[in-house]
């Protein structure tokens, strides 16, 4: 408790101290762009970090939706804003790794367009089967879709989306042939899964949780390097069958280039203080998210590997937006 207390203490300190630095940051309410609709993972994620950031800022924190194009729409905003570090993208894996390769007419640069403050949170899909599936590990899925190639169906929330990938990479490194079933959305492709219409399906895992007490869903793994707070008892993929294995679905923290570095500094300091409130991990608990912070740099290093990542994936299996 004495070092929680103390490391509270020289944050707080610290704090304070680049709220000094950074000549009178922030001067007004500070708005987080979502590129998605009202009610989706990125917003509800936006929505918690606001509240528990606005204490630390000491001015309102806005949340702004501006959905759309996988979500670029609001990212080239963030873009194209005044780089003062009042405008910020609670950027995500859509728009700022996958959209690179599949979105050609993209207007921004992850990269070059942004300064990467930090990391917000992860959370996980789970590989659900509906129960009539003769398998009961990963490694009987396997066989048996080698054993009949083409004949597992798994759906996502459409071409392009966070479960496509994880159903692409799973794919990939399992040497199998699945057949894609695209849906508007994962509702839709969750109530065709439990009507036994499509065969298997990465579903978010706060969803999967639901189904699995009750039988209607058999899930095999989590698609994240560690477990997940929404299935504590459901292993990592790559534990129990499919060595590497790792897609994260994430959310950080990014301000328009140029935006100085000792506001960056700031920013970085109130949403790492923001992110280990009891009251945010309680909530993100309550979601199936982990918080995750990390330094710029590692920020920088993280988005370069997901965007490269995901380019190779999407070329190897000619993956195209409808």
């Amino acid at each position: 408790m004495r070092t929680l207390l103390k490391s509270g203490f020289l944050l707080g300190t610290a704090m304070s101290s680049l709220l000094v630095q950074a000549q009178g940051f922030p001067a007004r309410p500070v708005t987080l762009v979502v590129g998605f609709a009202v009610g989706g993972g990125a917003d509800v994620v936006a929505r918690v970090l606001a509240e528990e950031l606005a204490p630390v800022l000491g001015v309102p924190v806005i949340v702004d939706n501006r959905p759309g194009a996988g979500g670029t729409i609001g990212g080239e905003f963030v873009a194209r804003a005044t780089p003062d570090g009042h405008v910020l993208l609670v950027g995500g894996l859509g728009p700022n790794a996958t959209a690179h390769s599949l979105y050609p007419a993209i207007r921004y640069d992850t990269l070059k367009d942004f300064a990467h403050i930090t990391l917000i949170s992860e959370n996980a899909n789970a590989l659900a089967l509906h129960p009539s599936i003769p398998a009961k590990t990963v490694p009987e899925l396997v066989a048996l879709a080698r054993k009949r190639p083409g004949a597992l169906s798994f759906g996502s929330a459409g071409n392009g989306s966070a479960q496509h990938m994880a159903g692409e990479l799973f794919r990939r490194q399992t040497g199998t042939h699945l057949l894609h079933v695209p849906y508007k959305g994962v509702a839709a492709g969750v109530n065709d899964l439990l009507a036994g219409r499509i065969e298997l399906m990465f579903v978010p895992a706060s969803d999967a949780a639901r189904f699995i007490e009750s039988g209607k869903l058999r899930v095999l793994g989590v698609t994240t390097r560690t477990r997940s707070p929404a299935l504590p008892s459901i292993a990592p993929l790559a534990e129990v069958g499919v060595p590497g294995y790792e897609q994260t679905v994430w959310n950080a923290l990014l301000a328009p280039a140029r935006t100085p570095d000792r506001t960056v500094a700031v920013l970085h300091a109130a949403t790492v203080k923001a992110l280990g409130t009891a009251g945010l991990l309680k909530r993100f608990e309550a979601l199936g998210y982990s918080p995750r912070t990390t330094a710029p740099g590692e920020l920088t290093a993280y988005l370069k590997g997901e965007i490269e990542k995901y380019r190779t994936l999407i070329t190897e299996a000619g993956i195209k937006l409808d």
